[in-house]
């Protein structure tokens, strides 16, 4: 499994996990010790260094978006979409850190984490 493959593999889990964590927590429960917590995971591998409060409400702000269209019913589908699409998203984000001066730094050494 390359780099772009494990991100993308960890935002389908991140996504199917927190599906489950809405669905239940709309039933009542309290879900909060059991959430993945690995958004930075996944942001370091993208290939972000410096990662703000900003950059994760971002990052939490995609998830979002995407939990609005998945289902249990979709879920397969609908999370193959969605993680590319926020991998793709995360991509670009980088990229436009890279030609403007923003808080998103990318060092040498998270290039040599950087994806295709």
């Amino acid at each position: 499994m390359n780099t772009k493959e494990l991100i993308i593999r960890l935002i389908k889990e991140e996504l199917r996990n927190k599906r489950l964590m809405h669905s239940l927590e709309e039933l009542g429960f309290d879900c909060t010790f059991f959430t993945l917590n690995i958004s930075r995971v996944v942001l370091e591998l993208a290939g972000f260094s410096a990662i703000t409060d900003e950059m994760q409400d971002w990052y939490f702000q995609q998830i979002e978006k995407a939990l609005v269209e998945i289902t249990f019913w979709n879920l397969n589908e609908k999370l193959d979409k969605w993680a590319l699409t926020i991998y793709v998203e995360l991509l670009e984000k980088r990229l436009k850190g890279k030609s403007s001066p923003q808080k998103d730094v990318v060092t040498n050494e998270s290039v040599s984490h950087a994806l295709p």
